[in-house]
């Protein structure tokens, strides 16, 4: 293609001073948009209007939080009703595996709260677990005796030929997996508590 007409529009590179400009066009007339400091980002204003910088930071111990299509994120403490977390109740009382899912997330660590079916028992746990690591505080022997164990997340041990205890064994993406062991006859209701 061979242009024949004089060029008669056109940027002036005297616009630009600084490396990192940019041109932005007003209503009539083209502008510099120099570069500002860092953790600013460039974010478009209202309508008829040019974009401009706006600086990206939050306080201490926040994370950006999306507010919904079309509008700029905020910075919020983190709260755990913010990054997902779901309670739950079952029941068990034969040893194997036990799979839980609905969970929604892949939890990193899970909570427990234990009781005997037969509440009149007083046995109780109350421990943690993800898959690395599991352990419980838990009462016995009718609740007259009072434990620590760091190798289980439950453990519901009504005398000591009939006890309950279990442990997390896997985290999936939906869900996780409790291996229970039994000895003699006991059971347990338990309640837990996923967070991510």
């Amino acid at each position: 293609m061979i242009i024949t007409a004089p060029i008669t529009d056109y940027i002036p590179a005297s616009i630009l001073t600084t490396e990192g400009d940019m041109i932005v066009r007003r209503a009539v007339n083209i502008e510099r948009l120099g570069r500002v400091a860092s953790s600013a980002v460039l974010r478009s204003s209202i309508v008829a209007d040019y974009p401009n910088w706006t600086a990206l930071e939050g306080v201490i111990n926040s994370y950006a939080k999306g507010t919904g299509a079309g509008s700029f994120p905020t910075f919020s403490a983190l709260a755990l009703r913010d990054t997902g977390i779901l309670m739950g109740i079952s029941t068990r009382n034969t040893g194997g595996n036990q799979v839980i899912t609905g969970v929604g997330f892949e939890s990193s660590v899970i909570i427990f709260v234990a009781i005997d079916t037969i509440g009149t028992n007083q046995n109780f746990s109350w421990g943690f677990g993800n898959v690395a690591d599991n352990c419980c505080i838990f009462r016995s022997f009718n609740g007259t005796n009072g434990a620590y164990t760091n190798s289980r997340s439950i453990q519901i041990q009504r005398d000591g030929a009939n006890v309950i205890r279990g442990i997390v064994s896997a985290i999936g993406a939906d869900g996780f997996t409790f291996t229970w062991t039994l000895d003699g006859a006991c059971a347990a209701w338990f309640l837990y508590l996923c967070l991510p």
